[in-house]
């Protein structure tokens, strides 16, 4: 896809990943949904995907345990060599295409090797529904083929995972300079990394960067520390 092509552009994230319910429409903003819930209104949706087992059911085996995270927020770390890792991915983009979302984004793609990342992102590119990369800075391996994929039309980054200065430099080198890169920040100790990141976007006038903060735990709502610059 040209870049010219992409319909988020310019456009701000409500990272809601941590609200509660259906999520509403906010003007332009493109909206993303907790796990599971949806978004009334007509606006740009992201629907919350997980490589992992959201809700741990022990259906989707066999499993690992080499992640921290999946440990953290009691979720099923899913063996990509196992009958369970292309299962749970079709499930997800099913329900996504059902409750309208045209756009999607995999969590948690860190504990796996790219080419496990790219079978989640070519199963939604077959589906029709796009893909919002999540933290491809932490990719050990890897990023710029994550980024550089067709089906690949926007960047989530959160605390820690890149700077404005090496997202832009992964873009780039991923043949998409003006991809929209959004990043995401809560809690207290969030607020000043938020500041820092929306400094640096400003003062090296990267496009297509935006800065939101979440005053409500982790992603119950979002607030513009900084709007996309065009």
């Amino acid at each position: 896809m040209a870049e010219s092509e992409n319909s988020l552009v310019g456009k701000p994230l409500r990272y809601l990943i941590g609200a509660r319910g259906t999520v509403d429409c906010d003007g332009d903003a493109v909206i993303e949904a907790p796990y599971g819930e949806r978004v009334a209104g007509n606006c740009p949706k992201v629907a919350y995907a997980n490589l992992f087992d959201e809700n741990n059911t022990g259906n989707y085996g066999p499993y690992l345990h080499t992640s921290d995270t999946a440990a953290q927020y009691n979720e099923g770390q899913i063996d990509p060599r196992g009958a369970g890792w292309l299962r749970n991915i079709r499930e997800q983009i099913e329900r996504a295409k059902v409750y309208g979302f045209h756009f999607l984004e995999w969590d948690n793609p860190d504990a796996y090797g790219v080419k496990d990342v790219l079978i989640a992102v070519d199963e939604a590119d077959r589906a029709g529904v796009q893909v919002i990369a999540k933290n491809p800075g932490l990719l050990e391996s890897g990023a710029v083929d994550y980024v550089a994929h067709k089906n690949v039309v926007g960047v989530i980054v959160e605390k820690g995972a890149g700077t404005p200065r090496e997202m832009d430099e992964l873009r780039k080198r991923a043949g998409k300079p003006a991809l929209p890169v959004w990043f995401v920040f809560f809690g207290k100790s969030g607020l000043n990394a938020a500041a820092k990141t929306a400094s640096q976007i400003t003062a090296g006038n990267y496009v297509n960067m935006s800065v939101t903060h979440s005053t409500d735990g982790e992603y119950a709502n979002a607030i513009d520390v900084l709007r996309p610059i065009k």
